[in-house]
């Protein structure tokens, strides 16, 4: 119940923005667990963050983590990442990146002049003054993420406190986790907001495979567990973004990424839709897409793609109780459809549409060979979690199928619960030519899709990039 009171407290406030400066805005509404203790004197901590004068430590180096380490290092800041990952590691210190948004030359800079450099442990934590976490927590569900991983993190940073900490929460997470299932660790513990630590939520904002969008140019949404834990978190993140917009609560912050998240599953689901009853009635919803893009308003454009990497499968976790209770009796069946849409063409819609052109050639989708080119998230980005290739893989391998894949960005995946790795291949004419069929998933930039069309006897492309090249395209099913 005070999690429904909380919801609408803040929509009955949503009018109450009030702009501060050009580089921050707020809404004003106080709403915080400082119980109406005194404010305590953040002001040395503050000048120390607008004075560049703090050490900061970043947790996951992924897409986000080290954008963000990167341009507080660039800024003057002292940068640690911590990246669990050795590979990760040893190319920050050697000043290679591995994402397209962070130059080798910036990375090197950064690291000859002791600005930024990679660790694999936790063991810097006590030296820190702000700890930004921005790494990715596995998803089984876009309402249920399982957290356990940030729960050990969270405790392994509230057990190395050794003086005043602001903690920023850079990942992604369901409104309710940093309230009600976060935050209460540290009351666990008995540490003091406002004089232990400070912590506040930044969810990340990030557009993969886009160059010209740095996230210097993206507005960061920011509130706190408190007003001060807010303004710390704000002063920091002004070093990393031109602008940032502060809102009443972590509830809040984690509600705004929810929506921009839940915009593009509704929107994508009624693409996928759109594509499955245009393969029904036998026309190509390309075609479709682009006709309908010459409507000069209302229309923003999706394009169809094989789902999400998510399973339908909902598990008891403890921030699923504030859905229960805050949304109890709401419907919200638009959300819900989207997700079962977007599951059925990653595990159902995309497999069967193999099994049927293996059928066509006379062959069985059991024991067969077949290529996935592509297995990233997005065009042009080398992550892979939450991706719906993997989840299409996963389902074939269970159905018996040899399955290799491609990824010039991708050298080898972890797979299902076995942690089978799967390791990227050459794509070349002798390959293409022995798979039964090749699966387009992801149309990267670097992919020759020229040399499949031509070698490849019989394709299935997903992203429509076969279009324009010449060749036979008999042999090349596009949805």
């Amino acid at each position: 119940m005070a999690g429904t009171f909380l919801i609408l407290r803040i929509w009955r406030n949503m009018d109450s923005y009030i702009k501060v400066s050009e580089d921050s805005l707020y809404i004003n509404i106080e709403n915080d667990v400082s119980n109406g203790n005194p404010a305590p004197d953040i002001q040395e901590f503050l000048n120390k963050i607008e004075n560049k004068n703090v050490t900061v430590g970043v947790i996951g180096l992924g897409y986000s983590g080290l954008q963000i380490a990167t341009a507080l290092a660039s800024s003057g800041i002292s940068v640690t990442g911590i990246e669990f990952d050795r590979e990760k590691v040893k190319k920050i210190n050697r000043g290679v990146s591995y994402i397209e948004n962070v130059s080798s030359e910036t990375l090197g800079k950064l690291v000859e002049t002791d600005r930024l450099y990679a660790v694999h442990d936790m063991a810097v934590l006590s030296e820190l003054d702000v700890v930004i976490i921005s790494d990715q927590i596995p998803s089984r569900h876009p309402l249920n993420k399982d957290i356990s991983f940030m729960m050990a993190l969270m405790e392994k940073i509230i057990a190395s406190l050794e003086k005043p900490q602001l903690i920023i929460i850079d990942t992604v997470m369901v409104p309710g986790t940093t309230r009600d299932v976060l935050y209460p660790l540290f009351v666990e513990q008995k540490k003091s907001v406002n004089a232990d630590f400070f912590l506040a939520v930044a969810p990340e904002r990030t557009d993969p495979g886009n160059k010209k969008m740095s996230v210097s140019m993206i507005p960061r949404v920011v509130a706190g567990i408190t007003k001060e834990s807010r303004i710390l978190a704000s002063a920091l993140l002004q070093h990393v973004t031109k602008q940032t917009v502060q809102v009443s609560s972590p509830l809040a912050a984690e509600m705004v990424k929810f929506f921009e998240n839940s915009y593009r599953w509704v929107n994508s689901a009624l693409v996928n839709e759109m594509m499955m009853m245009c393969n029904k009635l036998g026309i190509s919803v390309w075609e479709v897409m682009h006709a309908v893009k010459s409507n000069p308003f209302d229309y923003f454009r999706y394009l169809p793609s094989p789902g999400y990497g998510v399973t339908s499968q909902y598990n008891e976790e403890p921030f699923e109780l504030f859905w229960k209770k805050a949304l109890s009796g709401l419907r919200y069946d638009i959300l819900g459809k989207a997700i079962d849409i977007n599951t059925y063409i990653t595990r159902d819609f995309i497999v069967d549409m193999i099994s049927e052109l293996l059928n066509d050639q006379k062959k069985c989708l059991n024991g067969a060979n077949i290529l996935i080119v592509g297995i990233a998230n997005k065009k042009d980005v080398g992550e892979w979690n939450e991706s719906s290739a993997v989840e299409i893989i996963k389902v074939l391998i269970n159905k018996k199928v040899n399955v290799y894949y491609h990824d010039p960005l991708i050298s080898h995946v972890t797979i299902g619960k076995g942690h089978d790795t799967l390791s990227s291949i050459a794509l070349n004419a002798e390959m293409l030519a022995w798979v039964d069929l090749t699966v387009i998933l992801m149309d990267h930039s670097d992919i020759n899709f020229e040399t499949i069309v031509e070698h490849a006897p019989l394709i299935l492309d997903t992203k429509n990039v076969t279009h324009g090249i010449k060749g036979d395209k008999k042999n090349i099913k596009v949805i």
